[in-house]
């Protein structure tokens, strides 16, 4: 027996008539200004962070955009999160951060390059402060190069943190021989915050066709 066949009409998006598919959930949350970043700081995931934040440019130049943060950082891939700053720095929209679950080490970086007056963290976040970490392997010339390119970084990351915080260079190496482990509170007296978020302060908008 043959079933006969039905049709489904799918969930709509947008404010007009015309139904489209409804998009992937990163399509929406870009819709609304929104850039999530989530996992630890790989060259992939970088080239999408930044063509995120170059589209949204484009888009309106003087919007602010929201910047999520819940990542590990980097581990040998440092100048993926300079990267992700220099195009923080560069475009025009202001971008507000926001942390959520964990900011270490490059993306607590991240987050205190934010807007001024518009870093925040959710109450439960961690956020930590470490230098930067690699292997090296192979000849001894080839270790040398690698040393000197952490040692590189490790002062590059001292500027940014220095000048996004207020802190003294030597304040924060010292910080950083150990893992430093802050609370909201802590972090917003070091200046890598501006202030805590108890609860929504602005209702977003939603998408039409989306409940």
């Amino acid at each position: 027996m043959t079933l006969p066949i039905q049709a489904v009409q799918a969930a709509y998006y947008g404010r007009s008539n015309y139904r489209t598919p409804p998009p992937d959930l990163p399509s929406l949350l870009l819709n609304e200004r929104i850039v999530y970043l989530g996992m630890p700081l790989v060259p992939q995931v970088t080239e999408l962070i930044i063509a995120e934040l170059l589209y949204l440019q484009y888009q309106d130049p003087d919007k602010p955009i929201r910047l999520y943060i819940n990542s590990v950082g980097t581990y040998g891939f440092e100048t993926e999160a300079f990267a992700i700053c220099d195009t923080m720095n560069y475009i025009k929209p202001p971008i507000h951060t926001i942390c959520m679950g964990m900011a270490m080490g490059m993306s607590a970086m991240l987050l205190s390059a934010g807007e001024k007056g518009s870093r925040a963290s959710l109450p439960n976040a961690t956020i930590v402060l470490h230098q930067p970490q690699g292997a090296a392997q192979g000849q001894a010339t080839d270790i040398q190069i690698r040393v000197k390119e952490v040692l590189a970084n490790k002062a590059t990351m001292l500027d940014v943190l220095s000048r996004h915080t207020g802190q003294s260079v030597e304040k924060i190496t010292k910080d950083m021989d150990r893992m430093l482990y802050m609370t909201p509170e802590t972090a917003m007296e070091y200046g890598i915050i501006d202030k805590i978020l108890e609860a929504t302060e602005a209702d977003l908008p939603v998408p039409a066709g989306v409940s």
